[in-house]
């Protein structure tokens, strides 16, 4: 009887030590430009400043010419201007990181690195559309992709996929396919937007017609990365 119960506190202590390996930790504010303002779970809007540790299922919010810089782990996410996203899952554990965001609006430039040894996933999803990284750096809006460096799979929500890689752009257009991935120029970024667009060609003449209202818009679609 005696072994037994020394068995059940054992097997608790271990169940306490697996859990607290792969505890959900936060995204931390390290830098904040203009209006910026987060909502963790079950608590009222507040301002964000550097050094707070956002938990998982935090909403976050940017104003005009507003941005936030969010460190996870070995990752850096820059959220921009007018964008809304949720923080939905943060894990660590010993094996690595598990980071899952979901963007309603607005864009993202993400910097993942790889840990030596450790398993690194990160993701971002939209209503549209799934995208998956391990180690690469990308900037996305929830329709357009350009990856700065590593591969990036860009999948919408039809189930149409690509892997975009280094110094290619793609995106989903309104009828969920996704255009073969193009090089563009360095340093071009989404303020070229129309001329990445015009380099990849549309899919067809009513995706032109179709995208052409999301164009005018730039930065503020919605897409997801897995």
């Amino acid at each position: 009887m005696h072994m037994k119960k020394t068995w059940i506190i054992v097997g608790t202590i271990l169940l306490f030590v697996v859990a607290a390996a792969s505890a959900a930790t936060g995204a931390t504010i390290v830098e904040v430009a203009g209006k910026v303002e987060f909502q963790a779970p079950g608590k009222a809007w507040a301002v964000a400043k550097a050094g707070i540790v956002l938990p998982g299922g935090t909403i976050v919010s940017t104003g005009f010419k507003s941005t936030v810089l969010l460190k996870v782990g070995l990752a850096t996410i820059t959220v921009k201007p007018i964008t809304r996203l949720t923080l939905e899952e943060i894990l660590e554990s010993e094996s690595g990181t598990q980071t899952q965001l979901f963007l309603l609006a607005g864009r993202v430039k993400a910097d993942v690195k790889p840990q030596p040894g450790q398993t690194t996933q990160f993701r971002v999803k939209s209503p549209t559309a799934t995208a998956s990284v391990r180690g690469t750096g990308f900037e996305f809006d929830g329709v357009n992709l350009l990856v700065d460096h590593g591969i990036v799979t860009l999948r919408s929500s039809t189930g149409v996929e690509r892997s975009v890689s280094q110094g290619e752009y793609s995106y989903v257009t309104d009828g969920g396919f996704v255009p073969t991935p193009v090089a563009v120029a360095s340093g071009s970024g989404f303020s070229a937007l129309r001329d990445l667009v015009a380099q990849s060609g549309y899919s067809s003449f009513l995706d032109a017609l179709l995208l052409e209202p999301y164009l005018e818009l730039d930065a503020t679609i919605v897409v997801s990365l897995e």
